[in-house]
């Protein structure tokens, strides 16, 4: 008997070992993932309770939330305290509440923070290179070369092109004339105008042809499929260490290819035509002058033709996402407050009349100011700032240590929409930014374009031409309610940057 239960027992392990192996790896697999699990509490720093694998993320990674709601919620969890703990998987993030704080890490005590989260992968270097990307010495040194472009002497004289995009834009909504239309995909024809015109010379034929070829490439510029879209996550939460020797990112490889193929192209023609006044010439100026500095010595110069790329793309991809939301969020906005287009409407006619455009008279118009920048509050693009330790670091009137390679994170959306900052944070309320009426409130407060020495580069810009923009629709169209108008807009629950669930539909009715 007793050696009968012998050969059973043996018979089991050696039938059914793939069973057993699997035991101890599952729990070995669940120690480590679990180990970091204990991060905030030992520094006694409130946090959420996180779940294996997914950690704090999963209702986002599952579509389940957007991830503006997921910011929100984040912030009310945390509301009361001046930081709190989440996890991306195991990896922790320590996130900003206290304006003070905030201020201190992202404008006081810069140096302390002077890089962003990045994921560095084997693709193609161009990615790698883009300003967002870059730390330390290199980030500096790239931004100071690039930040004349945005000057306001060099916005200043963009505007005789920005108006002719303008032009063109109401050439292009005329067809749409009495008709119900998506307004995010058609203001992406007009910044994808805008922003190929002024910085780099290119004629993209976004508004005179909807199927133009730097349409359909600019428009697929964040796509990835689905799997690619978790295998990223899985390498990232499981596996990080491989990023390295994957060629991959969340850019669509084809999309980038492409532009770049273009931006080549263009970059020759500049050997044997005329020079331009644009932010690609500028890049090819300071790469020409820096080879010539380092002929003789042994540096190896930082523009190379793929830096060159990477800001150029970044340009391309940062002000045509973000230009053609705050647009499109606005016109929906006009759409469904009518009095408050009106108001708009006679403000900038009245400011305007018998006036030639100019940026002087474009800095008059107070109330359209205010007006973009409430849709920015309510509707930011970007829903959250992160940034990287570069040193120990304590957070100002606290033991907190921050470590070099932590994560802190400022969710943007979570403290728009905060009430004790701004009253009745659901409505729309342009006053809030208008000098005479507005509260006075910690720039750090308002982070549509992030905040310190690593906020969005191109802000001048943006605005400017949005403001000119507005100037020519509100003009010529009158924006109305149709069957399709969401409101209020539900949140695309797929994607980092701000987009509606089903588009941003309004009626459009020439003047």
């Amino acid at each position: 008997m007793e050696l009968t239960e012998t050969k059973q027992l043996a018979q089991f392990v050696f039938g059914d070992w793939k069973l057993l192996l699997c035991v101890p790896i599952l729990f070995a697999l669940y120690l480590h993932y679990s180990s970091n699990f204990d991060f905030f509490k030992k520094k006694g720093i409130k946090f959420m309770k996180p779940k294996l694998i997914v950690g704090n993320i999963g209702d986002f990674m599952l579509a389940r939330t957007s991830y503006h709601d997921f910011q929100l919620e984040i912030y009310n969890n945390f509301k009361g305290h001046p930081y709190g703990g989440i996890f991306e998987g195991r990896r922790p993030v320590l996130y900003l509440i206290d304006p003070d704080i905030i201020k201190a890490v992202t404008i006081r005590d810069f140096d302390y923070f002077t890089d962003r989260f990045a994921v560095i992968s084997n693709a193609p270097r161009y990615i790698n290179r883009l300003l967002l990307n870059l730390k330390g010495t290199e980030w500096k040194s790239v931004r100071s070369i690039i930040t004349p472009s945005f000057s306001s002497s060099k916005v200043k004289h963009m505007l005789p092109v920005i108006q002719s995009c303008s032009d063109l834009m109401v050439q292009f909504l005329k067809q749409y004339d009495n008709k119900d239309i998506e307004m995010q995909n058609k203001m992406g024809h007009f910044t994808l105008e805008v922003i190929s015109t002024c910085a780099f010379g290119i004629k993209s034929d976004a508004l005179t042809d909807e199927n133009a070829k730097f349409v359909k490439v600019a428009e697929r510029y964040d796509y990835i499929t689905a799997h690619k879209k978790y295998f990223l996550f899985f390498v990232m939460m499981f596996v990080p260490k491989m990023i390295t020797y994957l060629n991959i990112s969340t850019f669509n490889h084809e999309a980038t290819k492409k532009v770049v193929e273009m931006l080549q192209a263009t970059k020759a023609k500049r050997r044997s035509t005329i020079r331009k006044n644009d932010f690609l010439q500028l890049m090819i100026d300071a790469a020409k002058k820096e080879k010539e500095k380092c002929k003789n010595s042994k540096e190896k110069p930082l523009w190379d033709d793929d830096t060159i790329y990477a800001q150029s793309l970044l340009f391309l991809i940062a002000s045509y996402e973000t230009s053609s939301t705050l647009l499109s969020f606005a016109i929906h906005t006009l759409a469904v407050q009518p009095e408050i287009q009106e108001k708009l409407r006679k403000h900038i006619v009245e400011v305007s009349a018998g006036k030639e455009m100019s940026y002087e008279l474009l800095s008059q118009l107070y109330y359209l100011e205010a007006f973009l920048l409430e849709t920015l509050r309510l509707y930011p693009p970007i829903g959250r700032i992160d940034r990287v330790a570069t040193k120990p670091y304590t957070l100002p009137d606290t033991s907190i240590k921050i470590d070099v390679g932590d994560i802190v994170a400022i969710p943007v959306y979570g403290i728009h929409m905060d009430p004790d900052y701004y009253p009745e944070p659901g409505a729309f309320k342009p006053e809030r930014f208008i000098k005479n009426g507005k509260v006075q409130r910690p720039s750090q407060l308002f982070l549509a374009f992030g905040a310190g020495p690593r906020n969005c580069i191109g802000l001048r810009f943006a605005m400017f031409s949005a403001k000119l923009g507005m100037v020519s629709l509100l003009k010529n169209f009158k924006f109305t309610s149709c069957a399709k108008t969401e409101h209020p807009i539900q949140f695309h629950k797929s994607h980092v940057l701000l987009k509606a669930n089903i588009g941003l539909w309004v009626h459009v009715k020439k003047i």
